[in-house]
């Protein structure tokens, strides 16, 4: 799913234009501020992207609470001025770990997080899920990049 959805945004592009530091990718499990999305006009609405969305979600075959929780988690991410590749990764994490894996609110979170920052610096999903999983469970940035990076090859 998240293949599907990182596919339909294009995150490649996106991420492309994010600096990707070759370093820790994250120095904080929430990750760093990222820019606002300057691809978009000021003022434009992002409400169409939710829609189609929720719409290729339930096209896709997600049941409508899960489509829901994605939007949700979309909606999140952008209130929270972050850029629509980072918003999408962070839907599409939080959803899989709040309806399929049944994490916490608090896990999920973090775990999204934490995927989202590696997507948009051009990590590879494998990786950005290892990632995500060590920061979940508690490991600092340093000790869940080494992991990531010992067990994404």
């Amino acid at each position: 799913m998240l293949k599907r959805l990182l596919g339909l945004t294009k995150v490649e592009e996106a991420g492309g234009r994010a600096s990707r530091t070759e370093g820790t990718p994250v120095a904080d499990a929430h990750g760093p501020a990222e820019p606002a999305d300057h691809g978009r006009a000021a003022g434009r609405s992002r409400e169409p992207d939710l829609d189609a969305l929720y719409a290729n979600a339930i096209k896709e075959g997600m049941d409508e609470e899960k489509a829901h929780i994605l939007g949700f988690a979309y909606a999140d991410g952008v209130a929270q001025g972050r850029p629509s590749a980072y918003a999408i990764v962070y839907a599409a994490a939080y959803s899989i770990a709040r309806s399929i894996i049944r994490a916490s609110d608090e896990w999920a979170r973090a775990y999204a997080q934490a995927c989202a920052y590696a997507i948009t610096t051009r990590e590879t999903v494998g990786f950005a899920s290892l990632y995500g999983h060590a920061v979940a469970d508690g490991a600092s940035p340093d000790d869940a990049l080494v992991f990531a990076r010992r067990y994404a090859a």
